[in-house]
């Protein structure tokens, strides 16, 4: 069945459209125009007052809702993805971070076994590791027992366990065997990201130039930018082809920095990422990471030391802050939510954009930028509670 959205303003986000509508056929967008007149025996959904943006992709997130991502159980990934709508998310990457391999390995082997669209829910586009390939001096909240020196032997049980689905790799290339590791990751069609590193700007440099793309939550947890030793973010600034992700949260990273990294990058070649764990989007919580108790207080997720343990912001979150302060209008929010995470995951064909023959992947935002609804493949899996009838 035809089903139309309209009187809509929507944001493709190459265009905006004043007053638009959104034809989807089969789970995918059939038409985009101005044409308030959707053809006969179409469905219609009216959305007036509100802005159409497509679906938003989060390639780094550890959980949320008190649902941990990094689980052997299948059914608990589920239920982060049916949560996590409410946010506007309608593909994710899970995020995997462990004890040991032996865990990380039960939590690859439980993405490969929800991967794909969740009934109800986002789309789970495949696994993002997390380690344990990295520095220890710039391991952050990542657990101890999780790092380990590069091992492409190591690298393959990881690819197995994930069964085709690892998608992105963040690794430390200043380490003894990085490269063999690298090289082992780029053949199992996995994208690499530097991260946790405390990578010079030199070997960050031939690391993107063996092959690495991406850079996993710039300014932390690496070696600081300083005017006489650029590092890793001062590499991946003058990188062809590499995207920096942002957690725009005002904890990770001041508006400042980032209004800096914005002005430096570009916002085609920034990802919006939460690095959400558990409790992220509660008032309140706790969770285990590696043998310690994580707190959520104050918009904040942090270790008895008092190191940040990942993010508490939602995307829709995220994406409000880059707007409210100033950095960006919401057609480059959105750009950096959707489109360019849609482009690291190999899925800019299909995904990011409202477009003829794209995913009907796509969110309904009020004038204050709180999500209204989320459509997944065409279907509707999230309206706010107080738009609902009856």
């Amino acid at each position: 069945m035809h089903t139309a959205l309209t009187s809509a303003r929507v944001l493709t986000p190459d265009e905006e459209i004043e007053l638009g509508t959104v034809v989807i056929e089969d789970g995918r967008i059939l038409e985009v125009g101005a044409d308030q007149r959707p053809p006969p025996g179409v469905e219609v959904t009216q959305l007036p007052g509100t802005t159409l943006v497509p679906g938003f992709i989060d390639i780094h997130v550890h959980g949320g809702g008190g649902f941990s991502l990094a689980t052997p159980d299948p059914e608990e990934i589920r239920s982060y993805a049916r949560w996590v709508v409410a946010a506007g998310v309608t593909s994710f990457l899970a995020s995997v971070v462990a004890g040991t391999p032996e865990e990380g390995e039960a939590s690859l082997r439980a993405v490969a076994e929800v991967a794909g669209p969740v009934a109800g829910g986002a789309n789970l586009a495949g696994a993002h590791l997390e380690g344990p390939f990295v520095n220890h001096v710039r391991r952050g909240a990542l657990p101890e027992s999780w790092l380990r020196a590069p091992d492409p032997a190591l690298m393959r049980r990881f690819v197995d366990a994930a069964g085709g689905h690892l998608r992105l790799l963040t690794m430390a290339p200043e380490l003894p065997g990085a490269g063999a590791v690298l090289e082992e990751a780029l053949r199992a069609g996995c994208a690499v990201a530097l991260g946790h590193t405390d990578a010079s700007y030199e070997q960050a440099r031939e690391a993107f130039n063996a092959g690495a793309r991406h850079l996993t939550h710039a300014f932390n947890a690496m070696r600081p930018l300083h005017h006489r030793a650029p590092g890793p973010l001062g590499a991946a600034l003058e990188a062809d082809g590499v995207t920096v992700e942002l957690i725009a949260d005002g904890v990770h990273v001041h508006p400042v920095a980032a209004r800096l990294l914005l002005l430096a990058r570009g916002t085609a070649n920034i990802a919006l990422v939460t690095d959400g764990v558990a409790p992220a989007g509660l008032p309140q919580g706790a969770f285990r990471l590696g043998g310690q108790e994580a707190q959520l207080s104050q918009g904040r997720v942090t270790l008895p030391d008092g190191t940040i343990a990942g993010g508490a912001a939602t995307m829709d979150t995220v994406v409000r802050n880059i707007v409210e302060w100033g950095l960006a209008p919401l057609s480059e929010a959105v750009r950096m939510a959707s489109t360019i995470p849609a482009r690291v995951l190999g899925l800019g064909d299909r995904k990011g954009r409202i477009a003829p023959g794209y995913d009907a992947d796509l969110v309904a935002l009020d004038t204050e930028l709180a999500v209204v609804r989320t459509w997944v493949g065409g279907q509707m899996v999230h309206q706010r509670r107080r738009d609902r009838q009856g």
